[in-house]
């Protein structure tokens, strides 16, 4: 009975303006009906002075994409929290989470089911008010949407990356695909499931060109990321928040907040962020964290299931729009190394004589490795592409584990085996373009 009374009175404190606490019943009566979701929660949440968006859930499984299963099987909640005031965002639907904030600050992206059989959608809602719209129709479940600045959407389908309009899939290796966020110089930064419940953070450019892994160090477990002010990036790897920073060829620790992260961060300020947090009876609440101070303040606390997903309702700088140089009369893909024979990690690079070229469906090519390591190919455009060095005998010197891809009239070039996106080439004419400009071809699979 004393709980109830203290529900009635909050939510006629909110009406008149005299409190900035809202509790989940009360937000029940303002749409009109209860709900489960948001009746389980710690009534009190202080007012933290900025607006946000969250996902608030019974269960969250956030490495459940990685075998095409549902990270919300039994449905969410997104819900804004703004003026001392919170609202669902999607009122009627079964399920929503998921949102990302349009650059103006006035419109929200997120993934929604209106029935418990619908597949998930891409849908954008006013946060202003108003029915949300649907983006995209999509025969399979389609989740993760981010704004890019051209005014297009790219969000995950399973197996791809997708952008609508006219650019379609993205995406063109084996595995599955989680986006994660549009950095500020207009990549894409992406997670790939690579088996046994781990990822790996990978950039790439909105026409689907320039793929590369965010650090080549085949390193732990990342997921999560998000691209602090700074540049830095904030992910989790393994069950603990890590950094990697643009000068460094690899990750980096962090101050660890006292207990376990759980999904991705949102930058409030520098040195501040909102960060999921697992409690002791497993459910995951949402905090307000001081990285210097290590103090943490609870926004979210449900006593069960979780507050995830946080992103700060509030307008930003768009990202550097990309200007693709892809070209419609091209149709291939042309590949320069400047030399395959240098490489982070100690390798026979005096032995590499030559270079294989695979597909999926088996030999592309092969063809001579320059004495300074060089070597230019052309390949099919949006096809797996794999890597062999082998030496005189044919044995393999180093192989790539992954695939990548080319698109139709990319031109790319890298620096060497397992060198990075962090290292900057030698000031030099490759010797295999002094010798031909003229690149081996490889576009078909050889019998």
């Amino acid at each position: 009975m004393h709980r109830r009374n203290i529900r009635i009175n909050r939510a006629v404190l909110l009406i008149i303006g005299l409190a900035p606490l809202l509790l989940y019943g009360a937000l029940g009566a303002t749409i009109g009906r209860r709900d489960p979701i948001l009746d389980k929660r710690d009534p009190v949440r202080p007012d933290p002075g900025f607006a946000y968006l969250y996902t608030a859930a019974h269960r969250y499984e956030p490495a459940a994409w990685m075998d095409g299963h549902d990270r919300f099987p039994l449905g969410a909640k997104l819900i804004a929290v703004q003026h001392g005031m919170v609202r669902l965002v999607a009122p009627g639907f079964y399920a929503s989470a998921d949102g990302a904030v349009s650059y103006d600050g006035h419109r929200a992206l997120f993934s929604g089911k209106r029935t418990v059989t619908d597949r998930w959608q891409i849908w954008e809602a006013n946060l202003e008010g108003g029915e949300p719209r649907q983006i995209t129709r999509c025969p399979s479940d389609c989740v993760r949407a981010l704004y890019l600045p051209d005014g297009e959407i790219v969000y995950s389908r399973g197996d791809a990356l997708e952008i609508t309009g006219k650019t379609g899939r993205i995406t063109f290796a084996p595995g599955r695909y989680l986006t994660d966020e549009v950095l500020r110089d207009g990549r894409i930064l992406f997670e790939v499931e690579r088996g046994f419940y781990s990822r790996e953070l990978f950039t790439v450019y909105p026409d689907g060109t320039g793929v590369e892994s965010l650090r080549c160090d085949h390193g732990p477990d990342r997921g999560s990321a998000r691209q602090l002010a700074s540049g830095d990036y904030i992910f989790i790897s393994g069950n603990r928040l890590a950094r990697i920073t643009s000068p460094l060829a690899h990750q980096t620790d962090v101050a660890q907040p006292d207990k376990e992260p759980a999904g991705p961060i949102a930058e409030v300020s520098p040195g501040v962020w909102l960060v999921s947090l697992r409690g002791k009876n497993h459910s995951i609440g949402l905090y307000r964290w001081d990285v210097a101070t290590g103090q943490t303040a609870p926004l979210e606390t449900p006593l069960e299931g979780a507050a995830v997903e946080p992103a700060l309702l509030a307008a930003r700088t768009p990202p550097r729009e990309f200007p693709s140089a892809r070209i419609p009369a091209r149709t291939t893909g042309n590949l320069l190394c400047l030399n395959s024979r240098e490489s982070r990690t100690p390798m026979n690079g005096a032995g590499v004589q030559s270079v294989k070229v695979y597909t999926l469906s088996g030999l592309l090519g092969q063809t001579a490795v320059e004495p300074d390591g060089s070597f230019y190919i052309q390949v099919p455009p949006d096809r797996p592409i794999r890597m062999e060095l082998v030496d005189a005998a044919g044995r393999i010197v180093r192989g790539e584990h992954d695939w990548f891809w080319m698109r139709p009239a990319e031109q790319r070039i890298c620096v060497g085996c397992h060198m990075g996106p962090e290292r900057a080439p030698e000031n030099k004419v490759p010797q295999i373009l002094l010798k031909t400009i003229v690149p081996v071809k490889m576009l078909e699979v050889q019998p």
